[in-house]
């Protein structure tokens, strides 16, 4: 059966005069229709010329009012884009893909490369009927500090390991998609913002939601509830790990990081519970060492490190996990 050709991607571009005509060519190579350029001039056009998805130069924004009214008014998703271009093939691969992911499209196999493609997640028992392993899901709570913190956990962190990891971070709505941005940048590991249903999987990074309460399966279903956030922290990262270990048991960890407050320490409780790990950053390496002091005062923690320590100590955990499988 002959695949009907799928139409090209249409995508909107708001960049700087200088940055445009890069952006037009890097995006015209890959086979996308640029159907609207220009600079970030308000009002925003009435006309999208059927744009998918707005592509943002944000080394081309004034200011952080007129980022948020394009969030706000614009008709199409967003993709925010910081520190201009980069040189290499594997970032223009990172943007084509979160581009396409945007527009709810699947990304052609031309553009699938190897060196992208990630190994067989879910671990099977050898000898067995085949059926898959629940995957790993490891919480990481963080707050005042958080932010650079996970940057070089994730930094440190290889890409192909088994597991996924889910970011419970005290932040406002306004700056989560910033956050995402710059968290993206930083490593080999995709990162997004959790949509309304979101299927989780390995070798990936989902920022929790501010604004709304999640809930979630073994399977690796995530949803965003109706309701917002109980506690006046956003998210509460309690109720993030609560329903975590609820959902995956002793194959649920939590790593917290660096912040304000014992948000987590309940939650952690809970994952200890039901035979997951806990793990935080160490003092010395914290912007406000109260949040992972916190956890280690009320909590059983098997290891505390630096990021990059905790990474390598995630690293073996993997290992000792497949061996133990296989």
């Amino acid at each position: 059966m002959v695949e009907t050709p799928q139409a090209a991607l249409r995508v909107a571009l708001l960049a700087r005069d200088c940055q445009r005509g890069q952006f037009r060519a890097l995006l015209e190579s890959e086979g996308i229709e640029v159907v609207l350029d220009g600079g970030l001039n308000f009002p925003l056009p009435q006309s999208w010329n059927g744009a998918e998805v707005l592509l943002v130069d944000m080394d081309s924004a004034p200011n952080r009012h007129e980022v948020e009214s394009v969030l706000q008014h614009a008709p199409v998703p967003v993709l925010l884009n910081a520190g201009g271009i980069g040189e290499s093939s594997i970032w223009h691969r990172r943007l084509l893909g979160k581009l396409q992911t945007l527009a709810n499209r699947a990304i052609p196999s031309a553009h699938i490369h190897k060196d992208r493609q990630r190994p067989d997640l879910h671990l099977v028992q050898e000898g067995g009927a085949g059926d898959e392993e629940p995957m790993w899901l490891v919480v990481l709570g963080a707050s005042i500090g958080g932010p650079k913190a996970v940057a070089r956990f994730l930094q440190a962190l290889p890409p192909d390991l088994p597991v996924v990891l889910l970011l419970a971070q005290h932040i406002s709505e306004s700056f989560q998609d910033l956050l995402v941005e710059q968290l993206d940048r930083c490593s080999q590991w995709p990162v997004a913002l959790l949509g309304e249903n979101q299927v989780i999987d390995s070798g990936q990074v989902w920022l929790v939601p501010s604004e709304q309460r999640i809930e979630m399966d073994g399977s690796g279903e995530v949803r965003r509830a109706a309701d917002g956030w109980l506690s006046t922290q956003k998210p509460d990262i309690d109720n993030v790990l609560q329903t975590a270990a609820s959902a995956f048991g002793s194959r649920c960890g939590a790593i917290m990081f660096s912040g304000l407050g014992k948000d987590g320490t309940r939650g952690c409780e809970s994952v200890s519970e039901q035979g997951g790990f806990i793990w935080t950053q160490s003092a010395e390496s914290c912007v406000i060492s109260n949040m992972p002091e916190a956890t280690r005062r009320c909590c059983r923690v098997e290891f505390s490190g630096t990021p990059e320590e905790l990474a390598k100590a995630l690293v073996g955990q993997c290992r000792i996990e497949q061996v133990s499988i296989n």
